[in-house]
């Protein structure tokens, strides 16, 4: 099941600060959600993201999951070392705490797994996944089907995104039906003068 979570003022956890640590804090950056990453090294990227106040860095030797101690309230664990006894481990104690938890390349202990995704100008994903499987093959996909979405997909389409979500915060307190909402959203869509 692919699901888009809703991360806005939640806390997320990505230990490890190499490459994958670093695709992960990608991934949620624009997310609005507090970025903690602990690491025993961070590059010019990350400290470039914590100077702006983007994530906090959190500098230490990551030995055993009690690194997680001092946090109450993370909602993401994402466990990104290149260890993965230390990163199945990390799961287990975010689980306790009440996280949903990744380990990287280890789909069997992951609470979820990461789909290749296509993002077109922050209103639409589109995404591929294979479960956890092959990475390697749903981001072979993903380049794919991105040269075709990207052609099929006109900026219309993203506006009229953009016009969608403004018209249904206006319409729910006036039209009080989930029925009568969706005839106005589908009359808004087939409106020729707004389109």
């Amino acid at each position: 099941m692919i699901v888009d979570l809703n991360l806005k003022g939640k806390h997320v956890i990505v230990i490890g600060g190499g490459t994958e640590g670093v695709r992960k804090v990608n991934a949620l950056l624009g997310q609005g959600c507090r970025i903690t990453v602990i690491s025993s090294r961070f590059n010019k990227y990350l400290n470039a993201q914590a100077k702006a106040g983007k994530i906090e860095a959190v500098k230490a030797r990551i030995k055993d999951a009690g690194i997680l101690d001092g946090y109450d309230d993370p909602f993401l664990v994402l466990a990104s070392t290149d260890d993965r006894e230390l990163n199945r481990k990390l799961c287990q104690k975010g689980r306790e705490k009440g996280a949903f938890v990744y380990s990287v390349d280890d789909p069997a202990y992951s609470d979820f797994s990461y789909a290749s995704v296509i993002n077109i100008e922050g209103v639409m994903q589109v995404a591929i996944s294979t479960s956890g499987k092959s990475p390697i093959m749903a981001r072979q996909i993903r380049i794919r089907a991105e040269r075709i979405l990207r052609k099929e997909i006109k900026k219309a389409d993203v506006e009229n995104a953009k016009l969608q979500e403004f018209a249904r915060n206006a319409a729910r307190p006036k039209i009080h039906t989930v029925e009568k909402r969706k005839e106005f959203m589908y009359a808004l869509l087939r409106a020729k003068k707004i389109q």
